[in-house]
C-alpha cells in the first residue's frame, strides 16, 4: 500500500532523527556546549515531542479557568448600548476587545478596518405602514422601536426597525384589494397560492419569519412582481404559551408582541461592492445599482401590528398549515380587504460607505508558527445583541483570557493561534469575508481550521455544526468537560438530548451559511466547526424567540436564558480546548473517513428523488458514485496506516501528512462557485440556493436538479448540460481526492 511506504520511510528518517539528537546529546557530554548545539537540540525536541495528550494537566487548567463570572462581567459591558455595524460603539468595542487582547499577553493585535457598503434608517423619518379608510383618514400605524418593558431596554440610539440594503420606498394597495398572505415566503408557499388562483403580482405581501432567510423571502417576492413584503413574528413561532403579559418577556422566555426582527435582505456575502475582493483602500468598487440590492420596499414589524392588519384581510382563508397563533385572525389570504382600506408601505432607508474593523489578534507558535488555528465571533448586532452575537464573544474574550493565564505560566501553543473579532457580519457576513478574501491564497496554504463562536448560548441544547473531518474531536472533547445543567460530563447531557429522537449518539450536522465561517469553508476550503447551545427541541420547535430583537438584552440571557451563564461557560471551554487540541496535537485531530461517509450519506439522499433522472441525464453517473467509494476505502486506509505509525513519524512525514489533511476540501472547491454564485465555491457542503441558512449536500447538483421537469425546449436542454458539466466536475474532484491522500511525491 503506498501509504505504507511513505510512512515506512518515515519511520526510518524518524529513527536517524532520535539517533541524531542522542549523538548530539553524547557529543555534548565530553566538550562544552555551543548556542548552535543547545538551538538543535531544542529544535529536535520541539519538533517531534510535546503532543496534545501528553500533559492532560493543560486541559484541567483550562477547565478550571473558565469562569463565567468573568463572562458575565464583559457580557455586561458588551451589551450596555446598541451597537450597530460602522457605529461609535461598535468602534468602542473594537478597541476594547483589542485591549483585551493585549492584555492578555498576545504577540500581537490589531485594528483592521474596511470601508463597506452598509444600509441604515432615517433616524429623524421611521418607516411606517399605514391602513387609510376611503375618506383618508388613518386608522393604523406601525411601531418601529419595541416597547421598553424593563429599565435598561430603551436607549435613544436603538436602531429603528428596518430590513439592511431593502430601499426607500413609497407602495399602497388599492382601496380594498392588493395585500396577500404568502405564509412563510417559501418557493411552495408561491406554488400553492398560484395553484389556488391567487396572484401576487403588483401586491403588497406579509409573510411571517422562520423556516428561511429573510433575504430569500424578498427575492422570492420580487421575482414575482410584488411591489412591497412585510415581515412578523407569529405567536405560533416566538410566544407557544401565550401573549399576554405574563406569559412573555421579561416574565418568560417569549417575545411580546411589540418585538421586531431586524436583519439583512443582501442574498450575497461581503461587501456589496467589490465582490470577490478585499473592501482596502485601492479596491474597484461596482456602481450601487450594479450591487443586486433588493428593488422593493420590505419591513419587519411585531405580531400585535400583524393581527391588526391580518384581521382586515379577505379572500380565501389560508391553508391549515399556514394558520398561525394570533388568536381571533382567520389568516385569509387577500388580495381582497374587509372594508374600504387602503395600506402604504413606506420606507426611508439610506445606503453609505462606512467603515468598519476587524480585530485580529495572534499568539504565536513555538515549533510551527506558519500554521494558523483561527476562532472569531462578530462583534455588531441590531440593538444590544446579548445572545447574538455578544454570548459568543464574551466568551471569545474569557478565551483570550485563559490562554493569556497559560502563556504567563510557560505553556505557548505549537501552532499560532489567531483571534478574531469581525465587524459588519450582520449585513452580509463583511467583515471575515473581506479579511478572507484579502489572505485566502496565504490561509488556504496555512490555516488549519476555523473555530466560530457566534452566539454560542441562545438555549439548553448543545447544538454542534462543522465539517465532518471535525466531528470526532468535538466528540472527544465533551466527554472532558462538565455538563451545563447536571451532573457528568457534557458528552452525556448531550446523548441524553439525542435518546429522545432514539440515537444511538448525538448528532453533528455539518454547516449552513448565516455566519462567519461561510468565508472559510465555502469559500476557502477550510475546515470549519460551530460550538453553540440552542433552543431545547424536545420541548418546542422554533428558532430563538428574541432573535435580532429589542429584547435580546443583558436581562434576558442573565434572567432567563442562562443564569448562572454555565452554559456560556461550557461553550468557552470547548472553545478553548478546541483551540488547544488543534494548536498541539502533533497529528491533526481530523477524521477523514468521515468526510466521504457524510458525503455518500449526501449523495444518496440526492439520488432518494432523482436517481432515474440523473441516470437518464447523464448515463456517466455511476462512476461518481464509483469515484467515491474509491476515496472512502483509500480514507478508511490511510486512516488506519495512522493510527499504527503516528508515534513514529518524522517530522517531514508529519509535516506532509497533516497538510493532506487540513487541505483535502479545497480540493471540492468549483473556481468559478457554485452555478450563479462565484461566493459560494465548495461542492460538496454548502448553503442551499434557496435557503442560506440550510446546509444542503451536493447543492450545485440540488439546485440544478430544483423543477427540472418544469423546464421544456432549450431551458431544459441547457439546464440537462450544466448537470452534466457539474457530475463531470465532482467525479473529478473525488478522484483527485483519493490521489491526493497516497504518497505524497506520487503526482
Amino acid at each position: 500500500m503506498a501509504v505504507s511506504k511513505a510512512l515506512v520511510a518515515g519511520v526510518a528518517a524518524a529513527a536517524c532523527v532520535g539517533l541524531l539528537v542522542g549523538g548530539i546529546i553524547g557529543h555534548l557530554g565530553t566538550r562544552g556546549v555551543t548556542e548552535e548545539q543547545q538551538h538543535m537540540v531544542s529544535t529536535m525536541e520541539r519538533l517531534t515531542g510535546g503532543d496534545w495528550g501528553e500533559d492532560d494537566e493543560i486541559n484541567k487548567k483550562i477547565i478550571n479557568l473558565v469562569d463565567p463570572e468573568n463572562i458575565r462581567k464583559e457580557l455586561k459591558e458588551l451589551t450596555a448600548k446598541p451597537h450597530l455595524a460602522g457605529s461609535e460603539q461598535d468602534d468602542y468595542l473594537a478597541e476594547m476587545i483589542r485591549k483585551r487582547f493585549e492584555a492578555a499577553g498576545f504577540d500581537s493585535a490589531d485594528l483592521v478596518p474596511y470601508n463597506v457598503l452598509l444600509s441604515y434608517p432615517n433616524p429623524s423619518n421611521p418607516n411606517l405602514i399605514t391602513l387609510e379608510e376611503a375618506g383618508g383618514g388613518i386608522i393604523f400605524t406601525s411601531k418601529y422601536k419595541e416597547e421598553p418593558l424593563e429599565k435598561d431596554d430603551a436607549d435613544p440610539n436603538f436602531i429603528h426597525a428596518f430590513n439592511a440594503y431593502s430601499p426607500a420606498g413609497d407602495v399602497q394597495t388599492d382601496m380594498g384589494t392588493g395585500l396577500v398572505y404568502v405564509n412563510y415566503g417559501r418557493e411552495e408557499d408561491f406554488e400553492k397560492l398560484a395553484e389556488l388562483g391567487v396572484s401576487v403580482k403588483g401586491a403588497i405581501l406579509i409573510a411571517r419569519y422562520g423556516k428561511i432567510f429573510r433575504g430569500n423571502k424578498l427575492l422570492h417576492a420580487q421575482q414575482r412582481g410584488a411591489k412591497g413584503l412585510i415581515l412578523f413574528s407569529d405567536p405560533m413561532d416566538v410566544a407557544l404559551n401565550g401573549t399576554t403579559p405574563q406569559d412573555v418577556y421579561p416574565n418568560s422566555w417569549w417575545l411580546p408582541g411589540s418585538g421586531m426582527q431586524r436583519g439583512s435582505t443582501f442574498m450575497g456575502d461581503g461587501d456589496p461592492l467589490t465582490p470577490g475582493w478585499p473592501s482596502t483602500e485601492h479596491a474597484y468598487r461596482l456602481k450601487e445599482e450594479e450591487a443586486e440590492l433588493p428593488t422593493i420596499p420590505c419591513q419587519p414589524i411585531g405580531y400585535d401590528d400583524a393581527k391588526l392588519i391580518l384581521e382586515k384581510m379577505g379572500g380565501t382563508t389560508a391553508p391549515e398549515g399556514w394558520r398561525g397563533g394570533l388568536q381571533g385572525v382567520a389568516y385569509n389570504l387577500g388580495p381582497q380587504l374587509i372594508g374600504d382600506y387602503k395600506l402604504r408601505l413606506t420606507t426611508h432607508n439610506y445606503i453609505k460607505q462606512q467603515r468598519s474593523y476587524n480585530v485580529i489578534g495572534t499568539v504565536k507558535g513555538n515549533v510551527e508558527p506558519d500554521r494558523y488555528v483561527l476562532i472569531g465571533n462578530h462583534r455588531d448586532a441590531w440593538g444590544y445583541g446579548a445572545s447574538d452575537p455578544s454570548s459568543g464573544t464574551a466568551q471569545l474574550i474569557e478565551t483570550a483570557r485563559v490562554v493569556g493565564s497559560l502563556l504567563a505560566q510557560g505553556w505557548r501553543p505549537r501552532r499560532t493561534l489567531v483571534f478574531c473579532s469581525w465587524g459588519a457580519e450582520e449585513y452580509a457576513l463583511i467583515g471575515s469575508t473581506e479579511w478572507v478574501e484579502e489572505h485566502v491564497t496565504k490561509l488556504q496554504q496555512r490555516a488549519v481550521v476555523y473555530i466560530n463562536a457566534d452566539t454560542c448560548t441562545s438555549g439548553t441544547a448543545f447544538n454542534p455544526k462543522g465539517s465532518p473531518l471535525t466531528w470526532q474531536t468535538i466528540t472527544r472533547l465533551t466527554k472532558m468537560i462538565p455538563a451545563v445543567r447536571q451532573e457528568g460530563s457534557l458528552y452525556q447531557e448531550w446523548a441524553e438530548y439525542h435518546r429522545y429522537w432514539n440515537r444511538t449518539e448525538p448528532k453533528i450536522t455539518t454547516l449552513g451559511s448565516g455566519s462567519d465561517h461561510a468565508a472559510f469553508t465555502f469559500y476557502a476550503g477550510i475546515p470549519s466547526l460551530r460550538v453553540s447551545f440552542t433552543p431545547d427541541k424536545r420541548k418546542h420547535d422554533i428558532s430563538f424567540p428574541y432573535y435580532h430583537t429589542g429584547y435580546e438584552t443583558f436581562y434576558m440571557l442573565d434572567k432567563i436564558v442562562d443564569p448562572g451563564f454555565r452554559i456560556t461557560q461550557g461553550c468557552s471551554r470547548i472553545a478553548t480546548l478546541l483551540l488547544r487540541y488543534f494548536a498541539d496535537a502533533l497529528l491533526l485531530p481530523f477524521h477523514l473517513p468521515q468526510l466521504p461517509e457524510t458525503m455518500k450519506n449526501s449523495l444518496e439522499e440526492v439520488k432518494k428523488a432523482n436517481h432515474d433522472t440523473l441516470v437518464a441525464i447523464y448515463p456517466k453517473f455511476p462512476l461518481l458514485e464509483e469515484a467515491l467509494d474509491d476515496f472512502r476505502d483509500k480514507a478508511y486506509q490511510f486512516d488506519a496506516t495512522l493510527k499504527e505509525r503516528v508515534k513514529d513519524m518524522d517530522p517531514v512525514t508529519l509535516r506532509a501528512v497533516n497538510d493532506q489533511l487540513m487541505k483535502i476540501e479545497q480540493l471540492f472547491l468549483l473556481p468559478a462557485g457554485l452555478p450563479g454564485r462565484p461566493d459560494t465555491r465548495h461542492t460538496v457542503f454548502a448553503p442551499s440556493q434557496f435557503n442560506n441558512y440550510a446546509s444542503a449536500g451536493f447543492p450545485g447538483l440540488v439546485d440544478l436538479l430544483y423543477k427540472i421537469d418544469t423546464l421544456q425546449g432549450k431551458e431544459r436542454a441547457d439546464r440537462e448540460e450544466e448537470i452534466r458539466k457539474h457530475i463531470s466536475h465532482l467525479t473529478i474532484f473525488m478522484r483527485a481526492a483519493e490521489k491526493f491522500i497516497k504518497d505524497v511525491h506520487l503526482i
